[in-house]
């Protein structure tokens, strides 16, 4: 089974810690940047940050890097991949601790204390007690220690060089000093055994020195002792010294302890008598002078450089980002503290000006963080070039310097040229950093720019939908602020699969109301998109009057699509009056277009509880209603035509009996009544009751003659679109209507009285009928095609006037013979 995906357990995270710990207030634990508490999002073994590294470790732990690009399966990630993750956990874990000391300094209940105060109170406080008082109560140097803290972890997966281990003193050495000791003369006094203390080589550099195996031996001890110092993992070091049989070097590893007595202060009682250092001052004189000595290897050199921060020794040995970063603010740390101890004074400090002082003991590198990154812009190692310009490294950097506003600021602009400038793997990684950044700061109460933080979770949302996580859209797009959640989800529901059912799409909808979204605002952005976009591709509206496609004819992909898109609004209550409109506006540019297939489809895919809401509808001042009921009917005549179609393909055969051809006459002639009767009702709403039409006062003009206002939107061209349907229509339900009175009239002879009929409702002036006849084109109004379908009409009028002579109509047009 497929592990989850870090989109997958970082939700997963949020969700959990938001439902159990979100305040009270206007978010609510659904959203997933709501405040918490801050000890649960900083908590060191489970807050918030803690188990988004946790999920990151999975991730990390289960993919293996490689650097084939023949990936043999879902659990094999690039090199490049592997090491942003890495970076990506290590940022996380700087965020915590760069907060956790923030926000436990600005609690109103914080006693820091005061150096100068506890000194006047304690004369006899020891170093150690005094130097945990003054980065207390210094802002600036209680940052820098929390930063050398975390810089002096390991990052995840990591671990020291390997070593040998060896016990015992230079053993090849004392194995050759052994064998090569020379034979006494005989009553001669032995000869005095080689001397071979640690400094034995100085004090002869042009002897024997050390045996191969042992020399060999040094250069890697001493590199491991230097990255346990970095790490500060000192006590390791004293036991690798001692195990390696060099206690002498263990002591003077430890020789940087500042001292502590028990018993001098009332806070220390208990405390043991004496730990520490005393004499520290002649201690770090001594490391100082090591590490300046070019006759000593450089390994050594920068060992006890890294004890005392002596920067021109120690930098040429850092080779990362971080090591610069840790040596710089160790450095600054380290002066600090020794100067305002030596500003305060006290029993203690005095002793130590007696002990010894380190004459070289100033501060090198002036000036606070801003310095350190500056002075490692110009680093030409490849590691810490390279890291300067890393995305991750530069969040790194200015959350420290507490600037993640111009950090959000200038990631949000870059968001376009990613693409150009990171590989595309690891883009997804990178955007799901800075979203989950900006929920992790407004967790934390943390002012963040709405701008910025729009753009980073919009482009999140982009991801989530490339990757596959559909569900996890709505809970994000919930974090989007000042409305822009609705219509990001709207954009994703927009672009869902065209051939997703019904019940998927609900499902989405309803993602979004459990995440606090309007989703009446939601549906409606959603069809506003997708009819916006669709009539931008699609045909426009041509002068020219188009063929009217049966509703028999199947429909278009594009067609289903426009008409699914109303679905978004059918499927709450509060959204239905938009169904309403929006159907209309679809149904009208069918028709317009002649598609009555379509537009066909199109109301008999709405559901029965819009006719319900029709009912209840009182006001209606675009006349919205009007119109879906006007559909309504037009959609009526058809199927009345359908069903003298399905009546003509049951025709008796001539063996049946007289009763069964006498009941089939007439169930033809109720038809085709039918059909006349909600023909003229359309047509002439006065003069017929046909279904629905006694509720149609609104249509007493004729059929789509309401007023129609321009104040409203697209009121022109709802009105354009109108007058071209009834041209288009109108006419044609006509015409239609006189053939089949026309053909059916040979075996119902009364049938020819309703088509002379029909040519009077058609001349009558108040009912407007002859006008649609007339082409609206400008540019035929005037010429013989602009009444083209008037002359066709007229010519079936000259036939059922000849018809109904020869059939002995004296009455011809109401004449007397």
């Amino acid at each position: 089974m497929a592990t989850s995906t870090p989109y997958q357990n970082f939700a997963k995270v949020l969700s959990s810690y938001h439902h159990q710990y979100a305040q009270a207030g206007p978010s609510t634990s659904t959203s997933l940047d709501s405040p918490i508490r801050y000890e649960a999002v900083l908590d060191e073994e489970g807050g918030l940050i803690r188990s988004l590294m946790a999920a990151l470790e999975e991730t990390i732990k289960a993919k293996t890097p490689t650097n084939s690009l023949d990936f043999d399966g879902e659990e094999q990630i690039s090199t490049e991949e592997h090491q942003a993750l890495l970076s990506e956990h290590r940022t996380w874990q700087l965020l915590r601790a760069v907060y956790e000391n923030l926000l436990h300094r600005s609690d109103p209940s914080l006693e820091a204390g005061s150096s100068k105060q506890h000194i006047l109170e304690n004369p006899y406080a020891s170093p150690e007690e005094i130097m945990q008082i003054l980065v207390n109560e210094d802002p600036e140097l209680s940052l820098w220690a929390t930063l050398v803290e975390h810089l002096q972890t390991r990052p995840f997966l990591s671990n020291p060089p390997p070593l040998e281990a060896r016990y015992g003193y230079l053993p090849s050495t004392l194995r050759r000093a052994k064998t090569t000791r020379p034979t006494p003369a005989v009553g001669a006094a032995p000869p005095t055994p080689p001397s071979l203390d640690p400094d034995f080589t100085l004090r002869d550099p042009h002897g024997p020195g050390l045996a191969g195996e042992d020399q060999t031996y040094q250069t890697p001890l001493l590199e491991t002792l230097w990255d346990l110092v970095r790490h500060g993992e000192l006590d390791q070091a004293i036991k690798v010294c001692e195990q390696g049989g060099e206690p002498w070097r263990g002591a003077s590893l430890m020789g940087g302890r500042r001292w502590n007595m028990g018993g001098m202060t009332q806070d220390s009682i208990g405390i043991s008598p004496l730990e520490g250092n005393r004499r520290r001052a002649l201690w770090k004189k001594s490391c100082r002078a090591i590490a300046k000595n070019p006759t000593l290897s450089p390994a050594e050199r920068q060992l006890y450089a890294a004890l005392v921060s002596d920067l021109p020794t120690l930098l040429p040995s850092c080779e990362t980002w971080e090591d610069h970063t840790w040596a710089h603010v160790q450095h600054r740390i380290e002066n600090r503290l020794e100067q305002r101890w030596h500003e305060l004074g006290g029993y203690w400090e005095e002793e130590s000006d007696l002990l010894g002082r380190d004459d070289e003991d100033i501060e090198i590198a002036q000036g606070g963080l801003d310095e350190v990154f500056r002075s490692m812009q110009g680093v030409q190692k490849a590691g810490v070039a390279t890291a300067m310009s890393d995305p991750y490294h530069v969040a790194q950097r200015m959350i420290i310097l507490g600037r993640t506003d111009a950090l959000f600021n200038q990631f949000a602009d870059q968001l376009l040229k990613l693409e150009a400038s990171v590989a595309p793997e690891l883009i997804g990684p990178l955007v799901r950093f800075f979203a989950h950044l900006v929920l992790t700061l407004r967790t934390l109460g943390q002012s963040v720019p709405d701008a910025a933080a729009n753009a980073i979770i919009q482009a999140y949302l982009t991801i989530l939908e490339r990757e596959g996580n559909d569900t996890l859209v709505a809970m994000y797009a919930a974090c989007l602020r000042e409305g822009s959640g609705e219509e990001s989800y709207a954009r994703f529901l927009r672009d869902m699969d065209p051939n997703a059912t019904k019940a998927q799409r609900m499902e989405a909808l309803s993602r979004a109301k459990t995440h606090n979204l309007d989703v009446a605002i939601i549906a409606k952005e959603t069809v506003r998109m997708i009819l916006s976009e669709a009539f931008e591709d699609i045909p426009s509206l041509s002068s020219l009057e188009p063929d009217i496609v049966s509703t028999s004819v199947g429909l278009s992909e594009r067609d289903v699509h426009l008409i699914r898109s109303i679905e978004w609004l059918t499927m709450m209550p509060e959204t239905l009056g938009e169904a309403l409109i929006k159907a209309n506006d679809v149904a009208r540019y069918f028709l317009a277009l002649g598609q009555a297939n379509a537009a066909q489809s199109l109301i008999q895919s709405l559901p029965s509880s819009l006719v319900d809401l029709l009912k209840t509808l009182e006001e209606d001042p675009e006349n919205n209603v009007v119109e879906y009921r006007a559909y309504l009917n037009l959609f009526g005549i058809f199927r009345s035509y359908e069903a003298v179609s399905d009546l003509e393909m049951r025709k008796p055969k001539d063996t049946s009996t007289k009763l069964e051809k006498h009941n089939y006459n007439k169930a033809v002639l109720a038809a085709v009544e039918n059909v006349w009767s909600k023909t003229i009702g359309l047509l002439v709403p006065s003069m017929t009751l046909f279904e629905g039409a006694e509720e149609e006062e609104e249509e007493e003009e004729g059929w789509l003659r309401f007023r129609v206002s321009k104040k409203f939107e697209n009121g022109s061209k709802r009105k354009s679109e109108l007058s071209k349907i009834r041209k288009l229509f109108v006419p044609d339900l006509i015409l239609q209507l006189h053939q089949l009175l026309i053909t059916k009239s040979d075996t119902f002879p009364e049938l020819l009285d309703k088509a002379l009929e029909l040519i009077t409702i058609v001349a009558k002036e108040d009912n407007h009928l002859y006008e649609e006849f007339f082409s609206s084109s400008s540019a035929s109004k005037s010429g013989a095609d602009g009444a083209g379908k008037l002359i066709v009409y007229l010519e079936k009028v000259r036939e059922v006037g000849m018809l109904a002579l020869k059939n002995g109509k004296g009455d011809l047009f109401g004449v007397k013979p």
